[in-house]
């Protein structure tokens, strides 16, 4: 297939799906809330009522959708108090910067220590602190303008709560099909790319795996919380899910390691996974038309593991050699096991939900373990709590800049400081980058439509199609969410202070973008820096333990039986979680400065064959029970042969003492090409970590000898 057949298929599938993947109809919602206290500015001649529209996008932003009605409230009420409370002391103190300046300083470590009780208190936290630090930044207002500021941004808030959680409620069976259909897209998508790997249109590189388990923990987290009769309509996908991941994640690794001398094998495994790529779709939309769509997809799930037998028989009549063979026996393995986890999908229903519990007490408990982990932060100097100093530092000096340098809209430059900072340095210069580029697209786009409509009324009703991009495009990339949420901030500050030129107002916004990135960059550059690549060491060991206890519980399952299938699950979370980890700092060492490229090359290359070695692996967790005795007892020495290189030994596999016993055993096709991917990927992994464990030595050794000659040489003369 051409580049333009899959470009064109890509278009439909986009045109077909793409609506239901994008939160569209949030978006549109949340871009209402916040355009009606716009819209009240504008008729009513309110400038304040411009800021409770910024405190209802705030509230849009940092509220959750897939928590309980109730839990949303409560946590929106929170911030709306806690926002209020900080902005109007900010504007009460004002007068005197000696005061509101570390008052902001203060407010803004709170809000980045909240980081320590997840992500989403994180960013209600950061929300809350810039709330803040942008009213620091503000002229001085004669009172009673803190009440006004608190009360505007309470009010913002606390419509957009009832707006979000009293109107345009979602019922439990529509959230479940949502995420359900949400996380067959990214299977199907994911199998899509495969598709391309396997016609040589693209190549193998495993990051797909990441999206998909954060698509199934958002599909388990909303149907663990619905009631009974609701999760029925995500049938056993939940239940299946880890599966499907490791069946997936087994056909990638064979895709990324297999290097034939031809194609001819690849290209008779592409039409099966189109075909099961479509067998997904079906699935999706089934998922959300009913299960008045159950008896064509099964139609579908039948005729393609009739078109997969057929295509094995055809394959052993081909010119292919005995490798190649098994390579494509073992591909089609793993699609007709999917095709067939598929099918249990139509029958399969869920277990109990857990028991509910009072939410009350839920977020005291969360509250709780929160402020003890913030504890511990800073007890222990963690990473959270040097963010947080780095961002209260970079907020303090954003908020002196804007207000003793009277920089006209100084506001947004403490705005971009507060959202630039990131906990490494490598995050920082690459959010800035960003940020920037969106800032400038995003202005100039403002700056358009204030010169095509004049009447604020028309300005405040082009508010809605930005807001709605905006929460749209979060979904897309960090450059498009920018691109949307530029005009919309200053449009809403337009409405509020309509003074000079669109394009004077987008210059300025630019201008102070800049100069809160390179604020941000600065202080982030100097303060309690967070360099990535002194982080490499630990995350490499890490990963390879990880890898080494997964591929311990598989020998284990597959040989005795001794774990059960959701220990094994977690062991293999557990790597591919570090694998990603150490993935994503091979990346963000390339922004740092002075980082080795030979260290990123090898960081990068060792996370390849670990997530190789685990994904090989993975299949055996649903494959094993069906295996023969032959097959299991090489599984089983095959998986302490690849523990044993892990450890950098030079093991040959089928053990010496039992040679006789194991090679004599033949194993099945699957097997064979298993053993061949997982001993490769292995015995590189190794060598990898025996090299590096050889040049730490010598370091060490060298250090050693340096510090020995200096201790004969005795103390120099520092008098000079």
């Amino acid at each position: 297939m051409n580049g333009v057949a899959v470009c064109r298929d890509g278009m439909a599938r986009l045109l077909s799906h793409g609506r239901h993947r994008l939160p569209l109809s949030e978006a549109f919602k949340a871009g209402l809330i916040c355009a009606a206290p716009a819209m009240l500015a504008a008729v009513l001649h309110a400038p304040l009522l411009c800021w409770s529209a910024i405190a209802a996008f705030w509230t849009c932003l940092a509220d959750d959708s897939a928590d309980t009605a109730s839990s949303r409230a409560c946590n929106g009420v929170l911030f709306g108090v806690l926002g209020a409370l900080a902005s109007g002391c900010a504007i009460a103190l004002a007068p005197a910067p000696w005061l509101a300046i570390p008052l902001t300083g203060f407010v803004v470590y709170a809000g980045g220590m909240a980081r320590a009780g997840g992500a989403a208190a994180g960013l209600r936290g950061l929300l809350a602190a810039t709330a803040c630090a942008v009213a620091a930044s503000l002229p001085v207002h004669r009172w009673p303008a803190p009440l006004e500021f608190a009360a505007g941004f309470l009010g913002g808030s606390l419509w957009a709560v009832a707006c979000m959680v009293g109107l345009w409620q979602y019922s439990h069976a529509d959230r479940v099909r949502r995420a359900t259909f949400a996380y067959l897209h990214a299977m199907s998508s994911f199998i899509c790319a495969l598709s391309e790997v396997s016609r040589g249109d693209a190549r193998s590189e495993g990051t797909g795996r990441a999206a998909l388990r954060t698509r199934l923990d958002a599909m388990k987290r909303i149907v663990d919380g619905a009631p009974a009769d609701a999760r029925a309509a995500a049938g056993a996908w939940p239940v299946n899910g880890e599966r499907s991941v490791a069946l997936l994640a087994g056909l990638d690794s064979l895709l990324a390691g297999y290097r034939p001398q031809g194609s001819a094998a690849r290209r008779l495994l592409a039409p099966a996974l189109s075909g099961l790529a479509g067998l997904i779709d079906a699935y999706a939309d089934a998922t959300l038309r009913g299960p008045s769509a159950n008896t064509a997809v099964e139609r579908l799930r039948n005729r393609l593991l009739a078109d997969v037998r057929y295509a094995l028989i055809r394959a052993n009549g081909t010119a292919l050699d005995e490798e190649e063979r098994a390579w494509l026996h073992s591909c089609k393995t793993l699609v007709m096991a999917i095709t067939s986890l598929a099918g249990e999908q139509i029958a399969a229903g869920n277990p109990d939900p857990p028991a509910r519990r009072a939410t009350a007490m839920t977020l005291l408990e969360t509250a709780g373990r929160s402020i003890q982990s913030a504890i511990g932060e800073i007890r222990t100097g963690g990473l959270v709590s040097r963010y947080a100093l780095r961002l209260s530092m970079a907020a303090m000096i954003a908020a002196a800049l804007a207000r003793f340098a009277n920089v006209q809209q100084g506001y947004w430059l403490v705005l971009t400081t507060m959202f630039v900072v990131q906990p490494t340095v490598s995050q920082t210069v690459k959010v800035s980058g960003l940020r920037v580029c969106g800032t400038v697209l995003g202005a100039i786009v403002a700056s358009i439509v204030a010169l095509v409509f004049h009447n604020p009324v028309l300005l405040a009703l082009a508010i809605v199609p930005l807001a709605t991009g905006t929460f749209a495009a979060r979904a897309v990339s960090y450059v498009s969410y920018i691109l949307f949420l530029t005009p919309h901030f200053i449009l809403v500050a337009y409405l509020g202070a309509p003074a000079g030129s669109p394009w004077l107002l987008a210059a300025l916004r630019i201008g102070n973008s800049l100069a809160g990135a390179i604020v941000a960059v600065v202080v982030s550059v100097i303060a309690w820096p967070e360099w990535e690549r002194r982080k490499l060491a630990s995350v490499s060991s890490r990963a390879i333990a990880s890898a080494s206890a997964y591929l311990d519980a598989v020998c284990n399952f597959v040989s005795v039986g001794e774990i059960a299938p959701g220990a094994l699950a977690a062991a293999r979370r557990n790597a591919c979680v570090a694998i990603d980890e150490l993935h994503a700092l091979a990346a963000a060492m390339r922004l740092e400065m002075f980082s080795s490229g030979h260290r990123i090359a090898c960081a990068r290359d060792l996370a390849w064959h670990l997530r190789r070695l685990v994904g090989v692996a993975s299949p055996l967790e649903c494959l094993a029970g069906a295996m023969s005795d032959t097959d299991r007892q090489r599984l089983a020495a095959l998986g302490s042969s690849c523990l044993s290189l892990l450890d950098g030994a030079d093991h040959e596999h089928d053990f010496k003492g039992n040679a006789s016993s194991v090679k004599a055993l033949t194993p099945s096709l699957f097997v064979r090409i298993i053993e061949r991917e997982a001993l490769a990927s292995a015995a590189d992994i190794g060598h990898m970590r025996w090299t590096a464990m050889k040049a730490g030595a010598y370091a060490l050794a060298w250090s050693c000898r340096l510090k020995k000659r200096n201790q004969q040489s005795g103390p120099r003369d520092r008098s000079i």
